[in-house]
């Protein structure tokens, strides 16, 4: 057999731009001058060999290029062996053939499962002759092939976290057959743990309404480590079955203590605060890491989702901090016509282009849009994992939908692939943690540039180069609402804000058949469109991109935020507290309250198993931290309970607290579900509301109105409000909290000279022992108040033996109060920011203090108006 002549990879290049003009077999005609810029800014010494680097550049500037060449440099010029990480085998599939086709640059794909890696491959990249592609996963997994790289390079880094963070992390699905009995067993684990009313939701068969699929809980640090050891024989017992569940718990297995539980109605997560990425090998070992982004986010959300101390940044090419890739033309059908005519319109916009690109947030609304489309369209739907390995399927085809959920981005459709992308919806968190530290805490401030980087990524799908241009429709009033706000707008890159702006004068009083026909001018994209052009660019020069508030001051704790997982993981408890009073001590301010908040509880629960762990001095340190997680914040019922640990406050006001606040949390809820887009939900409820209210004629069809009206009224007011059917079954019933319930019988008629009999007085006086014997929200010792509300003005004798503790509210008093209440809601409404906004709660708290809307005050108007007073009659 004759020898074969020995290849040698070294290059003399000197720097990436040299070898990229040395290689010949490639069809890129050359560098574009902004890639030259950044190659040569990651050439110069200082950068050269940093432990972690990040690259900048936008959407469809060539990125991809940028970091195969410099790949190819450094397996080259060094020898060295380099791993390029995608987020999903389609885009590995697509940088191998970019790679390859448009550089010249040999490439190898490794997919699927590592027994299936051919080995000629495995030995070039063993051997450094070629830069291996491949996920997220194939990285991060307790057996990697990857284990000694000399340089990763990870593409689209803004959405590397959940990728990352899922080695460390445990997701038990209610509804996988393989998990539920786990889930179950946890929930019965939780039973002393969590308040009644969240183990009820974990407890319920029945189907979820959309307050138990919006709840999110989270179990304290302290109550999970005095269960730890069942737990962890729990977990034992059940994930040794359990394919998808053991190999992640293999990694936290024996550091759960540093974890966090995170319960919701469908799931279950145990993951720590950040990935604790340093004890992992082939992540920590390579000599150098290379995050790429076109957003790469700022205040430390890199260094968060790669548990990394430092990452240093190249500045964005010049230019770029203006000017963007493609265009987009938005469509806001919503500004001019109701959500179900925006709805068909879009689905009308469809028909006009051979394929279409739709992103919703949960699969349950990708399931009742394709059902839409399908039974509107001939067009042939595909949802992501037909697409996610190759997208050569759908766009071969002339008639097709894409509907993808919870994904937005790693699915580039540039060109003529797709012309129409919808968006309905928006993805404000990804997991449960994210949805704890911004609906509960509230430590929004975190992800508000997490929730930006998602929008970027979402309009971008279908702009994959300069000359690239796709329509945009926007669907659904959270999406609208947050791109119509021009506060929340200034934070976008300026090009983006002026086809938003350009695209919301074009919404304004427009018919179906406008949109139609704008759609038709921008997709032929010629003269007619050329005028649009110009006053798009117009637009954007007069615009500048603001700094999300708070930056500085989470770019400054970051490294302490690390350095605190790290220690907690090792049990270093003595360590993670200090570490956690240099992070409070950069995060001063009201713009900060809600993460400052956390971060003290965080402090307190490592004092708190350092106390449980023998060194007793962490004790006053973990009751003192818990106290101030309770004071720095107003209308967080989680911090309040946990602060039952610490707080001296007496019993009675610290009980008032935890009412009202999870009665505004209640509110909060409810006028998310309404919007601020516009008032229409919200005043056709209280239509509704007050129109069965007047509803008091002797009819049994009238009671059952009043009484549908007045359930309707507490949970308005954000009180958990129910009602039942049996005859001798109270009327509707207000809780708050979980120890604090009026329940009412409701006597709505227009007699008001007749005395209030004694059947309705002993149907209230019974209506405690009822709550007591089938509403298992509430405790055993919970404050119930039995309430009658009627316009009789007096009782009848045989009445006054049942009054008992019985209270009286007049029913036309009821009804003006009601009108009241409603009023402060809609004041409330008026300037209602979003879930979690910490000075809004304050305002909302004090204004039903004020008006007397809260439990306390109710309770005490309530006892001063008892049944008993009433003059006898007859």
């Amino acid at each position: 057999m004759a020898l074969k002549k020995v290849s040698h990879s070294h290059t003399s290049a000197e720097t990436p731009e040299a070898l990229f003009r040395d290689i010949k077999n490639k069809k890129s005609q050359g560098l574009i001058s902004h890639q030259a810029d950044i190659l040569r800014k990651y050439c110069q010494p200082e950068t050269l060999n940093l432990p972690d680097v990040a690259l900048q550049l936008p959407t469809g500037s060539g990125k991809t290029g940028v970091g195969l060449l410099i790949a190819e440099w450094r397996r080259c010029r060094f020898n060295e062996k380099v791993v390029y990480l995608c987020p999903t085998v389609q885009l590995v599939n697509q940088v191998v053939e970019q790679s390859s086709t448009i550089f010249g640059i040999k490439a190898n794909a490794f997919t699927g499962q590592q027994t299936e890696y051919a080995p000629t491959i495995k030995a070039e990249y063993t051997n450094a002759e070629t830069i291996a592609v491949t996920t997220y996963s194939s990285l991060f997994n307790t057996n990697p092939f990857f284990k000694n790289a000399d340089i990763i390079i990870l593409d689209d880094a803004h959405s590397a976290e959940n990728y990352i963070a899922k080695y460390w992390s445990l997701s038990i699905e209610r509804n996988n057959p393989e998990h539920s009995t786990l889930f179950k067993v946890l929930v019965a684990v939780m039973r002393e743990i969590v308040l009644d009313p969240n183990y009820s939701r974990l407890m319920s068969n029945s189907s979820p309404d959309l307050g138990d699929l919006q709840w999110v809980q989270k179990i304290p640090t302290p109550s999970m480590y005095e269960r730890l050891e069942e737990i962890t024989t729990i977990l034992d017992t059940h994930i040794n079955d359990i394919k998808d569940l053991k190999y992640s718990w293999s990694v936290i297995k024996d550091h759960l203590f540093s974890c966090h539980i995170y319960s919701s109605y469908n799931f279950i997560l145990i993951r720590p605060i950040l990935p604790p990425t340093r004890t992992h090998q082939p992540f920590s070992t390579p000599k150098q890491r290379i995050y790429m982004s076109a957003t790469l986010g700022e205040g430390g959300e890199l260094e968060r989702l790669a548990g990394t101390e430092k990452i240093v940044r190249l500045p964005v090419p010049d230019g770029w901090d203006q000017q963007g890739i493609g265009r987009r033309f938005f469509f806001f059908p919503e500004r001019s016509l109701n959500e179900e005519a925006a709805l068909k319109v879009a689905i009308d916009m469809i028909k006009e282009t051979p394929r279409t690109l739709v992103l919703v947030p949960d699969d349950p609304t990708a399931k009742k849009l394709a059902t839409q489309i399908s039974t509107t369209t001939s067009y042939k739907i595909f949802n992501a994992r037909e697409i996610e390995n190759s997208k050569q399927t759908f766009i071969s085809e002339s008639k097709a939908v894409a509907i993808v959920a919870n994904r937005y981005d790693g699915i580039d459709l540039g060109g003529d692939e797709c012309r129409l992308l919808i968006i309905k919806g928006m993805q404000k968190v990804t997991n449960l943690q994210e949805k704890f530290l911004v609906t509960r805490m509230p430590a929004n401030i975190l992800f508000n540039n997490r929730v930006l980087t998602r929008i970027v990524q979402a309009i971008g799908r279908c702009t994959r180069a300069d000359n690239d241009y796709s329509a945009v429709v926007v669907i659904g009033e959270e999406l609208n609402n947050y791109l119509l706000d021009k506060h929340k707008r200034k934070f976008l890159h300026p090009e983006i804000q002026a086809e938003i702006e350009y695209g919301i004068e074009q919404s304004k009083d427009v018919q179906p058949s406008g949109f139609i026909e704008n759609l038709q001018i921008f997709l032929t994209h010629k003269e007619d469109w050329n005028e649009a052009e110009k006053d798009i660019i117009d637009l954007r020069d007069k615009l500048e991109q603001s700094q999300l508030p708070g930056i500085e001051k989470l770019q400054a704790s970051v490294a302490h935020e690390v350095r605190y997982q790290n220690a907690l993981w090792s049990g270093n408890f003595e360590k993670a507290v200090e570490e956690c009073r240099s992070v409070l001590s950069s995060l001063s301010g009201d713009d900060v309250k809600g993460y400052r908040a956390f971060w003290c509880y965080l402090a307190g629960s490592a004092a708190w198993i350092a106390a449980q762990r023998g060194t007793d001095s962490m004790e006053g340190v973990a009751r003192d931290f818990f106290k101030r997680a309770a004071s720095t914040t107003e209308g967080v019922s989680w911090l309040y309970q946990l602060s039952k640990l610490s707080m001296q406050e007496d019993q009675e006001n610290q009980a008032d607290k935890l009412r009202l606040t999870s009665v505004i949390e209640g509110l909060e809820s409810q006028l998310s579900l309404y919007g601020n887009f516009n008032d229409k939900k919200f005043e056709v409820e209280v239509k509704v509301i007050l129109e069965n209210l007047q509803r008091v004629k002797d009819t049994q069809q009238d009671s059952k109105a009043f009484e549908n009206g007045h359930e309707k009224l507490g949970r308005l007011l954000g009180y958990q409000a129910a009602n039942s059917n049996g005859d001798a079954d109270p009327d509707p019933w207000w809780i708050a909290y979980d120890d604090f319930c009026i329940v009412f019988e409701d006597h709505s008629t227009d007699n008001h000279g007749n005395p209030l009999g004694a059947n309705k007085v002993r149907q209230a006086a019974s209506h405690p022992n009822w709550i007591k014997k089938n509403i298992p929200l509430l405790r055993k010792e919970s404050e119930i108040i039995p309430v009658v509300v009627t316009p009789c003005k007096s009782i009848t004798s045989g009445a006054e033996n049942h009054t008992q503790d019985v209270c009286y509210w007049n029913q036309q008093k009821f009804q003006a109060w009601a009108e009241k209440a409603i009023n402060v809601v809609r004041e409330l409404k008026r300037s209602f920011p979003g879930e979690a906004n910490l000075e809004w709660r304050k305002r909302a708290m004090q204004a039903y203090q004020d008006n007397r809307l809260d439990p306390a005050s109710l309770a005490k108007n309530l006892r001063d108006h008892k049944l008993a007073n009433l003059p006898i009659s007859g």
